[in-house]
């Protein structure tokens, strides 16, 4: 069928232009066909979280304006369900250069908080924590192929002695990471992964440095820690709009503005809290969330955030707080406490607090 359209384009043109439309055409032939592979790509990756099994050791390193923190830790992946990874130690913690005395005032309240929650953290250390079930899903994968180009490359780094491909996920928005994905090549599971901010500044990284596929290692391994991991029950589950208005008690409010590409991904319950529900947004690799509830006792955690700035939005006081890259609102209006977080840039999160505030004065 191309071909047959290719030759009755050719019959009005000139030889100089038929050189000239060669190269546009190649380029519409092939691109949506490497567009395609890569997604394909990321579906493989996916499909070997949910398939391979592996233990290893990996380090994740986390770096912001406030510094940098890596830290070991061992993962157990037998499946989606029973995956979990442990922090083994703190590898090492470099403080920014630049500080003011509210850094330094912060600094020692962190320093006694961390002389009261030395056993809590010790016992943090001790705690296996349960992985994500599923890196992408269908419909995040979706959603990466419209927000996000994707490259596949073959790549001559060999991570923990296997050799890689690299597949490049740069966003189509300002404001937002590309992220560098170094799998297998052999299986497809991810070795490194590279969170780069919009200057191509390295914010987040993590990398096996020792990663093992045998059945019978992966096996005795699981049966030596399985009474300790404890396999933990969800705290939640998604359920329906209707359903999170009847545990508010009163419809919920989802924000009128959404940065350029985000969609609601997932509603959920929050087990333990009475009459609060978590919405999800993403846009397949950046996401933000809100809590809605109705307990009066809510507006008690934002004491928490007491040294947070307080601005007015409509005429709202709401809290601002930053944690590391993540950015948090949190507020009361009508007799309904939201909290907003995400690693989204600040201005795109005011933006959806905002919209929230005008829509729940409308109510």
């Amino acid at each position: 069928m191309r071909i047959y359209t290719y030759s009755i384009l050719r019959k009005g043109l000139k030889p100089k232009y038929y050189l000239l439309c060669l190269p546009v055409f190649a380029f519409w032939l092939w691109a949506p066909q490497t567009l395609l592979a890569d997604i394909g790509t990321l579906k493989r990756i996916t499909k070997a979280e949910r398939t391979v099994s592996y233990i290893g050791v990996r380090l994740n390193t986390l770096i912001s304006s406030k510094g940098t923190r890596t830290f070991e830790e061992f993962v157990i992946h037998k499946s989606p369900e029973f995956a979990y990874a442990k922090e083994l130690s703190v590898v090492g913690e470099r403080k920014s250069f630049y500080r003011s005395r509210d850094d330094e005032h912060r600094d020692e309240n962190r320093r006694d908080n961390r002389r009261r929650s030395d056993r809590e953290r010790e016992h943090e250390q001790n705690r296996w924590r349960r992985q994500t079930k599923s890196l992408f899903s269908e419909k995040k994968i979706k959603l990466i192929g419209q927000n996000y180009n994707l490259e596949r490359t073959p790549s001559t780094e060999k991570i923990a002695n296997y050799a890689t491909d690299l597949l490049t996920i740069i966003p189509k928005f300002a404001g937002r990471y590309t992220h560098r994905i170094f799998f297998a090549r052999e299986n497809g599971v991810i070795l490194r992964i590279e969170k780069l901010d919009s200057e191509g500044v390295l914010r987040a990284m993590s990398i096996y440095t020792r990663i093992s596929f045998d059945i019978e290692a992966i096996e005795r391994r699981w049966q030596e820690f399985e009474k300790e991991i404890k396999p933990q029950p969800q705290h939640s589950h998604s359920i329906s709009i209707a359903e999170g208005a009847k545990i508010l008690e009163i419809e919920p409010i989802q924000p009128g503005y959404l940065p350029p590409g985000f969609q609601l991904e997932d509603v959920h319950n929050v087990k333990g809290r009475e009459k609060t529900i978590h919405l999800i947004y993403t846009d397949g690799l950046l996401g933000f969330s809100i809590f809605e509830t109705t307990d009066k006792r809510a507006r008690r955690g934002s004491d928490r955030h007491r040294s947070s700035d307080v601005i007015e939005l409509d005429g709202t006081s709401v809290r601002r707080h930053q944690r590391g890259p993540t950015h948090g609102f949190s507020w009361s209006r009508e007799n309904i406490h939201f909290f907003l977080f995400g690693a989204m840039p600040p201005t795109e999160m005011q933006k959806v607090a905002e919209s929230i505030i005008e829509k729940t004065k409308k109510k």
